[in-house]
């Protein structure tokens, strides 16, 4: 689609080709999306995560995989049950509150507000018996 003189012939805006794809024919391009530089990774990973999947599977079918992986965990939360306790003793030593300690705090301040915003509701609206205020004592004799 070019002129005589060689430069590109332009189109009015309204030559039908409202969509790209029929610009990219009437240009004598193709189809064919640009080829994905990381679809060959994504192509790599996706195999790769099927393979552990497989394998991860496989491997704790076996009950002796199972039974070592609970022999694990059940070490694991013995040593950090061991170390909090080291902690506790140190920080108890250097006359510093444990983690224990702030949570039984913070436990006890959660308290110690609920009470508190109880007794502000209470003083701010009174009970339907009662008013706000007594009303004055009328001691005055009216005609005085």
């Amino acid at each position: 689609m070019a002129t005589l003189s060689g430069a590109p012939r332009l189109l009015p805006h309204n030559a039908g080709l409202d969509h790209p794809r029929a610009w990219a024919k009437d240009r004598g391009m193709t189809d064919t999306p640009p080829p994905d530089p990381f679809s060959l990774f994504r192509n790599w990973v996706s195999e790769w995560e099927k393979l552990v999947n497989q394998h991860g599977a496989e491997l704790l079918a076996k009950p002796e995989v199972a039974q070592a992986m609970q022999q694990v965990s059940s070490a694991k939360l013995q040593v950090q049950a061991a170390s909090d306790a080291q902690m506790a003793k140190l920080l108890g030593a250097a006359n510093l509150p444990s983690k224990a300690d702030v949570e039984a705090l913070g436990t006890r301040m959660g308290g110690i507000e609920a009470a508190l915003a109880r007794i502000e509701a209470q003083l701010r609206s009174p009970q339907a018996g009662q008013s706000a205020r007594p009303k004055p004592a009328r001691t005055r004799k009216v005609g005085d």
